[in-house]
């Protein structure tokens, strides 16, 4: 199910959640801090999102579950596509931190994690500039 939300966005995120009323407290966060928001419940909706997009969106939010089981692939499938978008991985525990930010996600958190926290922290994220065009 792919769900979408607009309010005069100034930055596009897509969800990769599959629980719905966590995505939905998430979207809502997201939404108020002025976000387009995304949601998809799997890796295949996510890259069928970005494809859908043209690859024209900021971030990707991916969740604990998703990011320990087909994360890492799912990462390495959107850096084939786009390596402009930053992803942001939530997990369980510390384990698989190294490994999805071996695999190409820029941020890791470990739950819990408060929603107002993963905006803060992805708002960053978004703010930071390439190293290319830090060394010019």
């Amino acid at each position: 199910m792919l769900t979408e939300s607009t309010i005069d966005n100034k930055h596009s995120i897509v969800l990769v959640e599959n629980d719905i009323d966590v995505a939905n407290i998430l979207a809502g966060h997201f939404t108020l801090a002025k976000f387009k928001v995304y949601k998809t419940t799997s890796a295949i909706e996510c890259l069928d999102k970005l494809k859908e997009l043209k690859n024209k969106v900021d971030a990707i939010l991916i969740n604990g579950t998703i990011a320990a089981d087909r994360g890492p692939m799912l990462i390495v499938n959107i850096r084939k596509l786009t390596l402009d978008v930053k992803i942001f991985a939530l997990a369980e525990n510390e384990t698989s931190k190294t490994r999805v930010l071996d695999y190409g996600a820029d941020e890791f958190a470990v739950k819990p994690i408060s929603p107002t926290t993963v905006v803060e922290k992805i708002s960053m994220l978004l703010m930071k500039k390439p190293i290319e065009s830090q060394i010019r």
